[in-house]
């Protein structure tokens, strides 16, 4: 069967910058049959970083836009619906309640990873490895 993953902003920023960890997972996912998927919450975060660094220049703006949406179009980008903000409504409550309270969009990764059942690619494993049943791979 083959793997099904979910990679975080913090993985595609880092296989951008030539981290060897990033780059490894990335060799051995175009040599096996893996389902690669993003949230439309990694897209939102990855193109937010590209605007905000370049958006003083328009041209380079275009160009690393440009470049950016190539590196998306890897993954299959998974849409918000309404089954993971309901998931990601119960991990957010159950955290706050034990005083464990993790940014909005890792609570939204999370949820997205469990309701269709993937593994989480991140390096960040501090906030997740918080939230019960997720699967989790690190760098």
């Amino acid at each position: 069967m083959p793997s099904l993953k979910l990679f975080d902003t913090t993985y595609l920023i880092d296989l951008v910058s030539g981290d060897e960890g990033a780059r490894r997972i990335a060799e051995e996912v175009d040599a096996e049959v893996i389902f690669k998927a993003i949230s439309t919450i990694t897209v939102h975060e990855y193109l937010r970083g590209v605007y905000y660094i370049y958006l003083h220049d328009e041209s380079l703006l275009a160009s690393k836009l440009k470049k950016a949406e190539a590196e998306l179009a890897r993954f299959e980008i998974l849409p918000y619906t309404y089954e993971i903000a309901r998931t990601a409504a119960e991990i957010d409550a159950t955290l706050a309640r034990k005083g464990q309270s993790v940014s909005l969009s890792d609570v939204l990764l999370a949820a997205t990873a469990l309701c269709y059942d993937l593994t989480l690619v991140t390096r960040d494993i501090e906030h997740f490895k918080r939230i019960p049943n997720l699967k989790i791979e690190t760098y």
